[in-house]
């Protein structure tokens, strides 16, 4: 909710009506799928109690076919006619099965033939037909119950459908040949039973039956059948999942309509009975209210504009006006200040409209005066910079004091004083050094810098400082920072190895590591650091506090070089107590450069 609430009035307004749209069309779509699912239930469970009667009628003709294939085939007189090997008195017995064949058929109109053949090559038959039985006795199973063994055509001895049933039988009674298999038994019943029974019973027009077993389609009151079916997913030889959802409807498009399609198993045959009904037929008597949907959903967005529209012209137009006029003045142009704002809307905006403007005016005066004030403090410190610049022009030029080493450089040569020379010297081109415009130097020169501060040291306290400097030539000419080398060698001088006394090494060692980036070493023999005011002073790098006191060279050169190459470049301190400091300075060096312009290159 205070997310909703921090959004601008218009995109609230926007969001409130497109909710309101959106809901409309919803619930009348719900509706509308609510009915049709109704629609589709009633129907799917007309067909559902619809194909129970015919389920109840497939299984009774199984059970009645299957008690009288066990009648027939235990019955004494097939059993003899079945192990009789004298082909007279096989005569005499088959006129006797034949009688009884006759009087089971007459118990059941469907069954249209009874056919039994024995091993011995024994067989009869109500119409004639043997040759069928020999094939499906051939791949008959070895158990003694009933089976169905598929469908078969309309033939030119029956012209009918037929369902065929078959069992093995095995010798019963007092016989030699008691438990063992002694013929086969074949009852052939005629589907326009289950036709009539599909055809009797009303259902809604355009509404498919088919019924499968598990090797195709042996019923179907369409006409193009083997098309709906394959659209519907389910082929000639079935779709067993389908099976097991039994009575449950699925909308499937076939053709490009729609049809509510149910499956229902049929076990007696290893088949089902699929029921196809268009949806476009059960959908008749929607139609007058998905008509009046649409005219409510038009009704409702013409309300719901309307307000739109009143909000658009009463508030949200008259704060876009506002919102401009802010802007205008947030864009820094002070005319805006004598600018007013003309709102026209609710009596709302107008008030607001009224104080904004008042509160402008009130700007403007406060403006004014802000900038006198401001006009005059900019008099005053215009004035005090001149004053300090007349003070600096009033101070000692560098380049006056230069000129006056060079002087007493001259006197010392005159004078035969080697060690004033040699100070001068270097204290002469430690000053002109300082003075130099130039941010960047060779780290040679840089160098010659440190040497000369390690040479004014040495000149005041002779004896007491052995120093060494170790530069490749190759890393002379890589630019460095100007006066980066020189303070750490001045604290060196001054922390490390004065309190020393004698002795004391001052060594700066110039190098490439791993990664090729210059590395300047500092390294003096002198009193160290104590392992609390190290782990201070590192701290104090790290943070890059520039108002931390002490050792303010260091800090200022690690600042300057963290600025300039950014991380890992700075300054390192090692050191400790009585054993010497070690300061190292890492920039980029040559190799480094080089591979970051690589990693730039792969990376676009």
């Amino acid at each position: 909710m205070n997310a909703f609430g921090r959004l601008s009035i218009r995109t609230q307004v926007l969001l409130i009506g497109a909710l309101i749209v959106a809901i409309i069309p919803f619930v009348i779509v719900r509706v509308y799928q609510q009915s049709s699912a109704t629609v589709i239930s009633q129907n799917t469970e007309y067909n559902t109690e619809l194909v129970s009667i015919l389920k109840q009628r497939v299984s009774a003709n199984y059970a009645n076919v299957s008690a009288l294939m066990m009648n027939l085939g235990y019955d004494a007189t097939l059993q003899k006619f079945l192990l009789e090997p004298d082909k007279l008195k096989q005569y005499d017995l088959s006129q006797k099965v034949e009688s009884l064949m006759s009087i089971a058929r007459n118990t059941n109109q469907d069954i249209l033939d009874i056919v039994a053949v024995g091993r011995t090559g024994s067989y009869t038959s109500l119409a004639g037909r043997t040759q069928r039985i020999r094939e499906l006795m051939a791949t008959a199973g070895g158990d003694g119950t009933v089976h169905y063994r598929g469908y078969s055509p309309p033939d030119k001895v029956l012209d009918k459908g037929k369902l065929l049933f078959g069992m093995n039988i095995f010798a019963s009674g007092d016989t030699q040949f008691y438990g063992e298999k002694i013929g086969y038994i074949l009852v052939v019943l005629d589907i326009q039973s289950i036709h009539s029974a599909f055809e009797g019973y009303p259902r809604l027009a355009g509404t498919n039956f088919f019924m499968m077993d598990d090797k195709g389609v042996i019923y179907a009151n369409g006409g193009d059948w083997e098309r709906m079916l394959d659209n519907m997913g389910i082929g000639d030889e079935g779709d067993e999942n389908q099976a097991a959802e039994a009575g449950k409807a699925a909308v499937r498009k076939i053709g490009g309509k729609k049809y509510a399609v149910q499956t229902f198993a049929l076990p007696e045959i290893s088949g089902k009975i699929v029921t196809a009904v268009p949806i476009h037929n059960l959908m008749k008597e929607l139609e007058r209210l998905r008509k009046t949907s649409y005219w409510l959903l038009a009704v409702t967005l013409l309300v719901v504009s309307i307000p739109y529209a009143m909000l658009m012209v009463n508030i949200l137009r008259p704060l876009t006006r506002l919102m401009r006029f802010m802007k205008r003045l947030k864009g820094g142009n002070l005319e805006v200040l004598h600018d007013k704002v003309d709102l026209k809307g609710y009596a709302e905006i107008e008030v607001i409209s009224s104080e904004f403007n008042t509160m402008m005016g009130r700007i403007n005066d406060l403006t004014g005066q802000l900038v006198d004030a401001t006009s005059k403090l900019y008099q005053v410190d215009l004035e005090k910079q001149r004053a300090e610049y007349a003070y600096l022009q009033s101070q000692i030029n560098p380049h006056f004091l230069s000129n006056t080493l060079d002087s007493i450089k001259g006197i010392a040569i005159v004078k035969g004083n080697q060690d004033i020379f040699e100070m001068t010297t270097a204290l002469s081109s430690m000053l002109r050094y300082s003075i130099k415009g130039k941010d960047e130097v060779s780290l040679a020169d840089e160098l010659k810098i440190a040497e000369a501060c390690v040479k004014i040291h040495q000149g005041r306290f002779p004896g007491r400082l052995t120093f060494k400097l170790v530069c490749p030539e190759e890393l002379q000419d890589i630019p460095v920072p100007r006066m980066i080398v020189q303070p750490i060698v001045e604290n060196a001088l001054g922390h490390g190895l004065e309190p020393r006394g004698r002795g004391g090494v001052l060594l700066i060692c110039a190098s490439e590591n791993a990664d090729g980036r210059l590395e300047i070493a500092v390294e003096d023999n002198g009193v160290g650091i104590e392992p609390d005011r190290l782990a201070l002073l590192t701290a104090s790098l790290a943070s890059r506090n520039a108002e931390a006191s002490g050792h303010i060279g260091v800090r200022n050169v690690h600042n300057r070089l963290w600025l300039k190459y950014g991380e890992p470049c700075g300054v390192r301190l090692e050191s400790e107590p009585g054993r010497g400091t070690k300061v190292v300075l890492t920039l980029t060096g040559r190799r480094a450069d080089a591979n970051d312009t690589r990693s730039g290159d792969e990376a676009v």
